[in-house]
């Protein structure tokens, strides 16, 4: 049957995605091994009671019969094949519940690995409930699928091959007859199961969806109490619930059609047995024994024909979970590796944009033919509009992307050249958009440098002025923060992300709106730091606000594009437009006035 010979997609994606199961050879080996014995005494237990059946019980003739001896024989037989058939069996799902606990953790890491590798613009077109699905829900039933289900196919495809061998040996003509069933059955099979994969996808689509919503809605609790629309809310949220309760009822029934037409056809097959059999028997052709025996082999086909539904009801599951894997594992960063890139120069003097273009994926332009320069020991300040481009500059200068024309360099060389992950460890960076973990204060600020000492994480929280801050946290440095640094205003969230960029200690620092959300004393103890650190490295100050700049060594003005249509405002890495920014006002919390900005 092709349910037990095949997987269907269960192939190709297992091709795909066989690489988590290369490191558990051995131990598949093992389960193999394993699954042999069982089928062969799986086959060996019904033919303890044909002995007992034909030789003690059967027997018109008293005289004729065996003794009590014989029987107590056949019962022990069984007894010992049983019991050897379950320990083996337990041995082989204990076996392989633990490589399949081993793939689950190989899946999501790898996955975990690809998204944090792709880009800001593919982060901005997805989303997160969907991506937390694939991650958390995804991978354990694509781990069924390549251990569970195969495994108890193939173990169900041996008996099944086993048992109709020996059928054949003890009555060939009664076995063609039922093989005549098996055509039915896999037609069943493989338009039932087409119909469940289908309707799994679309439960599976749902369900991301609704984690999705969920995800947003609870991030966003502050915001909707405040407008007081818990009820709207809570109606939309029960409205996606009830189409992905459809989706999956409809997956329900799918796999209970599957599974109730192969019992049918499978009963029939029992039917025709005891009938076509026992007629056998009258004529001579069987013994009562090989008869029972035979029965006993074509329930036994039940097993494996219920398993394997059972299982294409996995395996369905699986295929559509791992084409939504193999749709994130088949994205590609366009920032690559060169192989023999250069090392990051350990103090670099320049940081420059010469005729730099950038093309977003959807048609808009940001920074077109735009030239800029950073230099060390110069404090540097980057104005502009909103959706000018400024935030586009700082991921340029991460390489999260690489500009569309034009080149940026370090010192002079192109930074496409540099090994990638010494560029970035070389900056240090306070974006626009406040990133805090549910994690302590200490480890949220470690994250970017694991190594540093208490002493190195006071100095960098002092800098950014956020010693009051974590003062007077009830545990001081090691208290926990809420998701998304919860509990925090924005200003406190942002003073706590420029800390972490201090204690990196990169030699180039760049600092997206450090300023927005802070009062004027908070402002000028958070520049002061910025200007001390200029003095030895390349420092670059984001800000919205082009007034009041006389600090700044240098003033670089970014123009929007000329274009009206191309507004960069809803650009993935180039949101300027922050909720923080409606605290700021036309008075510069540094205060004073100074000349114009230079336009780049």
């Amino acid at each position: 049957m092709r349910a037990f010979l095949k997987l269907f997609d269960a192939w190709r994606v297992g091709v795909r995605l066989g690489f988590v199961l290369r490191p558990h050879r051995l131990a598949l080996s093992g389960v193999v091994l394993l699954q042999l014995c069982v089928v062969a005494l799986s086959v060996l237990q019904p033919w303890p009671m044909k002995v007992a059946f034909d030789r003690v019980l059967a027997p018109l003739d008293l005289e004729s019969r065996g003794g009590g001896e014989l029987l107590l024989l056949c019962a022990g037989a069984l007894l010992v094949i049983v019991v050897l058939r379950v320990l083996v069996e337990y041995n082989a799902n204990l076996t392989v519940a633990k490589v399949g606990h081993r793939v689950t953790r190989a899946l999501r890491l790898v996955l975990f690995e690809r998204l944090l590798q792709l880009p800001p613009a593919y982060h901005g077109k997805q989303r997160s409930g969907d991506l937390l699905m694939r991650l958390m829900g995804d991978a354990p039933m694509v781990k069924t699928m390549l251990v569970d289900a195969s495994t108890a196919l193939f173990a169900r495809s041996l008996h099944a091959i086993a048992v109709l061998a020996v059928m054949f040996t003890v009555d060939a003509q009664l076995t063609l007859i039922l093989l005549g069933l098996v055509p039915g059955l896999a037609w069943v099979v493989r338009v039932l199961s087409r119909r469940l994969s289908v309707a799994i996808r679309k439960q599976r689509k749902k369900e991301g969806a609704l984690a999705d919503f969920m995800g947003e809605a609870v991030g966003a609790v502050t915001l909707v109490q405040s407008m007081g629309q818990e009820a709207e809310v809570t109606h939309r949220f029960a409205r996606d619930n009830r189409r992905s309760a459809r989706a999956e009822l409809k997956a329900a029934r799918a796999a209970a059609r599957l599974s109730a037409s192969v019992e049918s056809l499978l009963t029939v097959g029992v039917a025709l047995t005891l009938g076509l059999g026992g007629m056998r028997v009258l004529d001579g052709v069987l013994s009562p024994g090989e008869l029972l025996v035979f029965m006993s082999y074509v329930r036994g086909l039940l097993k494996p024909a219920r398993s394997a539904a059972k299982q294409q009801a996995r395996v369905a599951k699986g295929v559509a979970c791992a084409d939504r894997l193999l749709d994130v594992l088949d994205q590609r960063s366009p920032v690559r590796e060169r192989q023999g890139s250069r090392v990051v120069p350990a103090q670099p003097a320049v940081l420059a944009l010469e005729n730099v273009r950038y093309t977003y994926p959807d048609g808009r332009v940001a920074l077109d033919s735009f030239d800029a320069r950073f230099d060390r020991g110069v404090l540097t300040a980057l104005v502009g509009a909103s959706g000018s481009g400024k935030s586009t500059l700082v991921a340029l200068a991460l390489r999260l992307m690489d500009p569309t024309k034009g080149r940026v360099t370090l010192d002079g060389v192109p930074l496409h050249e540099y090994e990638l992950d010494g560029l970035r460890s070389s900056v240090a960076a306070s974006l626009q958009e406040t990133v805090l973990f549910g994690t302590s204060v200490r480890e949220n600020l470690t994250l970017a440098k694991p190594d540093a000492t208490d002493e190195a994480l006071w100095e960098a929280i002092d800098a950014a002025g956020a010693l009051q801050v974590v003062e007077e946290l009830p545990d001081g440095i090691d208290t926990a923060l809420g998701s998304q640094g919860a509990g925090l205003s924005g200003g406190q969230r942002r003073r706590l992300c420029l800390a972490r960029a201090f204690l990196r200690e990169s030699p180039i620092l760049l600092a997206d709106e450090p300023f927005a959300g802070l009062d004027a004393a908070a402002a000028r103890h958070v520049f002061a730091s910025l200007k001390a650190r200029s003095l030895e490295s390349i420092v670059i100050v984001v800000t919205h606000d082009p007034v009041h700049l006389a600090e700044f060594g240098t003033v670089i003005q970014v123009e929007a594009s000329a274009d009206p249509d191309q507004d960069l405002e809803d650009a993935p890495t180039d949101q300027d437009s922050s909720p923080y920014l409606s605290q700021d006002s036309d008075e510069s919390p540094l205060g004073g006035g100074g000349p114009a900005p230079c336009t780049s």
